[in-house]
Formats: structure tokens, sequence, C-alpha cells
């Protein structure tokens, strides 16, 4: 299984969950978010960030996570229609994931973009060590802005 994640951090410790909530966390937790394609990764970047190209962060990279297919991934309850506006439903779900433990990753839809699988990533399961983390140079094109 490749996942992808575009990040000015290079590793998968999750600090940023401990700082900052986010549509599947509340802050306090280690998480890591990752997308199942490379623009997938850019999506999920661009829809928080209101700025030039020539403004884009330079620290950013592109990370290609590898993980086993026999991984162990925990299955999200079904959602009701709306579900996105309603983002402490959705931190909770994601908080019990991460508190549970049980799983590395849980796939949930991405907010922004319908039939799209996002991950989060456990950083404290057992099996986070076995990711292995292939990190490249990147620079978005400027039509993305």
């Amino acid at each position: 299984m490749i996942l992808w994640r575009i990040s000015a951090y290079t590793d998968l410790s999750g600090t940023g969950g401990l700082r900052v909530s986010g549509r599947w966390h509340q802050a306090g937790r280690p998480v890591v978010y990752a997308a199942t394609s490379p623009p997938g990764a850019m999506l999920e970047v661009l829809v928080h960030l209101e700025i030039d190209p020539e403004d884009f962060p330079t620290t950013m990279r592109l990370l290609r996570i590898e993980l086993p297919d026999t991984v162990s991934q925990a299955q999200l309850p079904a959602l009701q229609p709306g579900w996105s506006a309603h983002p402490e439903l959705t931190r909770t779900l994601g908080n019990r994931f991460l508190d549970d433990g049980s799983a590395l990753l849980l796939p949930v839809p991405s907010a922004i973009m319908p039939s799209t699988t996002n991950y989060l990533f456990n950083p404290r399961h057992p099996q986070a060590q076995s990711a292995k983390i292939q990190v490249e140079d990147f620079t978005p094109d400027s039509r993305l802005f």
C-alpha cells in the first residue's frame, strides 16, 4: 500500500496533531493525514492555503509512504448525508480510532473531493514502524494557485 503526504515534516511522528485540531481529530493526539495519490495530497494542502505561487513554503516535501498490504485498518461507521458540515462528529470518530489504538489506519472520506479516500495514520500503533518513507523535493505548478 502506498500513501502520500505533502508536509514540511518528513517523519510520521504526528507532532502536528498534538498542536492543531483537524477534520478527524482534536489537538493533543499525534496523527498523520495521508492521501491515496500525490494530487489528493496536494488538494488537501491547497484547501488550507490562501497564497500566491511564489509564497508556497519551500520547506514542503512530497512523502511517499510505503506500508505492507497487511497493516491493520479500522472501519469507519456509516456516515449520514451532510456529515462534512459537522466537524464535531468527525473529530469524535477520529479521536475514538486514535485512542483505541487497535489499528494503524482509518480510511476516511475526503470532505473536499467526493469519492476520494484519505487515511488517518496512528503513529502510536506498533505497525507504524513498518512504514518506509521516501522524501522528494516538491514544487507545485503555479497554475494551481
